[in-house]
């Protein structure tokens, strides 16, 4: 996913089906990029883009905050949409699959 100083519409990165069932996913993400993204997550593409938003004083945000380097594993439901917010050109890389 491409994550930029105006977040890109969201994009879903897809459950494998073997976990259907579950309805939900384990994701790996890493910012390879050498700034800060802020992971907006929701139900709809657009959704997912408006809720990619820095935190500023007196309004608090809901983004995930990705550290240049980070590895994060979270889970989240299986037709979760991501976008991502950085002050320049970062990519983070989203891995679905099943953790231990």
């Amino acid at each position: 996913m491409a994550a930029t100083t105006s977040a890109p519409t969201g994009i879903q990165a897809p459950v494998y089906p073997k976990f259907d069932p579950q309805n939900a996913g384990q994701y790996r993400f890493i910012n390879a990029g050498t700034t800060t993204v802020f992971l907006g997550t929701a139900m709809g593409a657009a959704e997912a883009t408006a809720a990619a938003v820095a935190p500023v004083a007196g309004t608090p945000s809901d983004a995930i905050v990705l550290v240049p380097g980070a590895v994060e594993i979270l889970r989240f439901n299986q037709s979760t949409y991501f976008s991502g917010l950085s002050s320049a050109a970062a990519t983070v890389y989203i891995t679905p699959g099943q953790g231990l």
